[in-house]
């Protein structure tokens, strides 16, 4: 009997942790579908801030360009590492840190966005190497703390301590599949004498281009980590809503093993009460 009641408290646990995991799924795809909405209109401006800034840099001299923004021999990288404040979302913040394990090297400092970010490099060998930390950030990272991560990435580079700034992130593909990514956001790649095609009308630019592109590239590099950071809110919501998805199917599955194990035990007792029974009467 008490094997019995140990099943039941066993089965009672399962069913109201699948009742936890459940409602967590639930909450993961409504904020999935939420922030995909909201996804569109900011891949659409980037897209859009992408174009023109590409043509602002194809009309630039190599050389006028490099005066501005002069390529650094500094050894030393920035990686501005993109985790979770929360758990629960499988392999996401796993996936990035194994990225940003391999492209480390001793000189390189980080920016960490995310308590789970934070927790993994100051207990690992890399502590020394947090150059900013920022947890806590809610269900997305502002604009605000977006344009003030990117100029002390900017003043990194121009001060020249690192030579690139680069961005681990997390790109959503679908709700299936996520993919870390390291991408470098700064020093741009210049393809020199070719024009943009991706827009209908001639731009022109007031005052000049350089100018212009001096007082623009903190706002492009803002624009580029807050989408790809959204992005990576979405991967990350579509990793939880999958670990739920599984644990609630475990759940299920664990608790149809332990019911059948529970009636065949209870079917055992039964069966064994009736024996002693017949027994018995066949005894007097």
């Amino acid at each position: 009997m008490s094997n019995l009641n140990g099943l039941k408290n066993r089965i009672n646990v399962v069913s109201n942790t699948k009742k936890i995991t459940k409602a967590m799924e639930l909450v993961s795809t409504s904020k999935l579908r939420r922030l995909r909405n909201e996804f569109i209109n900011i891949q659409s401006y980037q897209n859009t801030l992408s174009d023109i800034f590409k043509d602002l840099m194809e009309r630039i001299e190599l050389s006028r360009f490099y005066s501005i923004f002069p390529k650094n021999d500094n050894n030393s990288k920035l990686f501005i590492f993109i985790t979770s404040d929360l758990g629960l979302c499988g392999s996401y913040n796993h996936n990035v840190y194994k990225l940003l394990e391999n492209k480390l090297s001793p000189n390189d400092k980080i920016i960490v966005i995310g308590a789970k970010g934070i927790g993994l490099l100051k207990t690992m060998k890399y502590k020394e190497q947090i150059l900013k930390s920022f947890a806590n950030i809610g269900e997305k990272l502002s604009y605000e703390i977006s344009s003030a991560i990117i100029k002390v990435a900017l003043d990194l580079y121009l001060s020249n301590e690192i030579s690139e700034i680069n961005l681990i992130h997390t790109e959503f593909v679908n709700n299936l599949t996520q993919e870390a990514i390291c991408k470098k956001i700064f020093p741009f790649e210049i393809e020199n004498n070719k024009k943009s095609k991706n827009l209908n009308q001639i731009l022109e630019f007031d005052p000049d281009a350089e100018t212009i592109l001096l007082n623009s590239v903190p706002l492009f590099l803002t624009s580029t980590l807050y989408s790809l950071s959204f992005s990576s809110k979405i991967s990350e919501m579509a990793a939880r809503r999958m670990a739920m998805e599984n644990a609630t199917n475990n759940a299920e599955d664990l608790m149809n093993e332990l019911k059948l194990k529970f009636n065949r035990e209870r079917q055992g007792i039964i069966t064994q009460e009736i024996t002693e029974i017949v027994s018995g009467a066949d005894a007097t």
